[in-house]
């Protein structure tokens, strides 16, 4: 009985740290060039969504999310988006501490796969 308490408990804990994850969040990326940067992650049941834009140039680019895994305080996601007519799949990885959801980038030509660009990203809950 004791042992089922602890595990239902320590279960809880996880459920609602990684809940912490969801919401809106925004700041900016910075790479060889840098712009806004915004992520909005949402949870039902275990399936997380998340919806991914930037600036680039002073113009809004919207992303195809392809993948996202969420694992406590830290997430991978790839996405897809098309720029000046070349169609790339930049993947980030970041961890939320306190407010702050922040990471790495590594962006691709989803052609041939050469890399493109790889830079960081910083963003604030809102």
């Amino acid at each position: 009985m004791r042992l089922s308490i602890v595990l239902f408990a320590l279960i809880a804990a996880i459920t609602l740290f990684a809940a912490g994850l969801a919401g809106t969040y925004k700041g900016t990326w910075s790479g060889q060039g840098n712009g806004d940067f915004t992520i909005t992650l949402t949870q039902a049941g275990d399936d997380w969504k998340a919806d991914i834009t930037f600036t680039f140039g002073g113009e809004t680019v919207k992303t195809k999310v392809t993948s996202l895994k969420v694992e406590g305080s830290k997430l991978k996601a790839s996405y897809q988006f098309d720029l000046q007519g070349t169609v790339l799949e930049s993947t980030i990885t970041g961890e939320l501490n306190g407010t702050t959801l922040a990471g790495d980038y590594h962006t691709k030509a989803v052609a041939d796969g050469s890399a493109v660009d790889d830079g960081t990203w910083k963003t604030t809950g809102q």
